[in-house]
């Protein structure tokens, strides 16, 4: 008998090792334990996948065969391995709600916030399908909700767009024990999410909803800096100059924290630049305290009252010269703020900075011309207290 090609016992060897693959996979897909080792025993390579990438841990997650799962990772399988679509054996197990499996898993180490090639995270999959249990799991062990997919979605977008009341309910006030709980408008503004506050204005039209604390979705969005869902709450008619109790306006907040962006579109969508806190503190003041010299700039620029008092007379550039922020000075000064304006107790900038120890502030007010024997009425002079603040710091 004439002896086998060499390609015809290649063929036989690929097919047997095909036939051997496909066996493997379908007892982990089966949760046949005892076909699945036998199979390790003869050395298979345990990480062999289907042509969608699908591996034995895959399919064993998928189907809820946690034994199976177990002997897997205890065999050496990837736990991190992902499917053409870029998912792990955690995210499958999320999608098909096997709670134990996911279990397993997480207590080998997967990744709870491992994304697909379309963003989506174990715990926006879990969301999806409405796998309650599986979302508190997911959370109570680091899922971070606030991952959006490629198309802007996040788990809460999604449990909103299915009508999943128990998961929204359960995403919304998860994180919040022992801290004031925000309505679930604040919290898309919080996380930048437009998505879910697209949503959620569509079922409740009013921007202006508020926390037990006073303050608007606007505000939050201001105070994150997220100019996504700024402008999406504006466009959607949110008040721009809405004042809680305190006075404090989304303008206050954006110039304390120094968004140039947030700021300017504030002002285009008709900012009151000269809004006043229950302090009578502008947002000018918040910037100079704070500062920024990009803000405080165009906020002159503006028409900004570089004059404002707060209830103690502190202008501006004294709250400038309290933070020590010589460049925030020199830019108030450049707009002809008074350099020795004084408070309701006569103290000037000068004053100020001495008290505050801050000896280059000093310097740059002597510099431009600000007087050192200037008598507050508690009768301290610059020197005295500039040599004490010295003595002290």
């Amino acid at each position: 008998m004439a002896p086998e090609p060499a390609e015809t016992r290649s063929s036989h060897l690929l097919c047997g090792h095909a036939d051997t693959s496909t066996s493997f996979l379908r007892a982990a897909r089966s949760g046949n334990l005892e076909k699945a080792l036998d199979h390790i025993k003869n050395r298979i390579d345990i990480n062999i996948a289907n042509q969608n990438g699908l591996n034995g841990l895959h399919l064993a997650s998928k189907e809820g065969h946690v034994k199976m799962v177990l002997e897997l990772l205890h065999n050496g399988i990837d736990l991190e391995t992902t499917t053409k679509k870029g998912n792990t054996a955690l995210h499958i197990a999320a999608l098909a709600g096997q709670e134990k499996v996911i279990a397993e898993l997480v207590n080998y180490g997967a990744n709870v916030n491992a994304q697909s090639q379309k963003g989506f995270s174990p715990l926006y999959m879990a969301a999806q399908e409405n796998h309650l249990e599986v979302v508190k799991y997911l959370l109570e062990h680091g899922a971070n909700q606030s991952l959006p997919t490629e198309d802007g979605f996040t788990p809460l977008a999604v449990a909103l767009q299915q009508g999943h009341e128990n998961v929204v309910a359960l995403l919304i006030n998860y994180g919040t024990k022992g801290k004031v709980r925000l309505p679930a408008l604040h919290i898309a503004a919080r996380n930048d999410d437009t998505r879910t506050a697209a949503v959620l204005l569509q079922n409740d039209p009013n921007p202006d909803v508020l926390s037990k604390t006073g303050f608007t979705p606007l505000h939050i969005a201001a105070h994150y800096e997220n100019l996504s869902v700024a402008q999406l709450l504006l466009n959607r008619g949110a008040n721009v100059n809405f004042m809680p109790k305190n006075g404090i306006t989304p303008l206050h907040i954006a110039s304390r924290r120094g968004n140039v962006i947030m700021v300017r579109l504030l002002l285009d969508r008709g900012a009151q630049i000269d809004a006043k806190t229950k302090d009578e503190l502008t947002p000018l003041h918040c910037a100079a305290r704070n500062g920024h010299v990009r803000v405080v700039e165009i906020l002159l620029d503006q028409g900004a009252p570089i004059q404002a008092k707060t209830k103690n007379g502190l202008s501006p550039i004294h709250m400038a010269a309290q933070g020590d922020h010589t460049d925030c000075v020199r830019q108030l000064l450049q707009y002809n703020a008074e350099i020795d304006d004084i408070t309701l107790d006569h103290l000037t900038p000068l004053h100020v900075a001495a008290h505050c120890g801050h000896h280059r502030m000093v310097k740059v007010l002597l510099d431009k011309g600000a007087k050192a024997n200037a008598r507050a009425l508690v009768s301290a002079s610059v020197v005295f207290l500039f040599h004490t603040s010295f003595l002290f710091s």
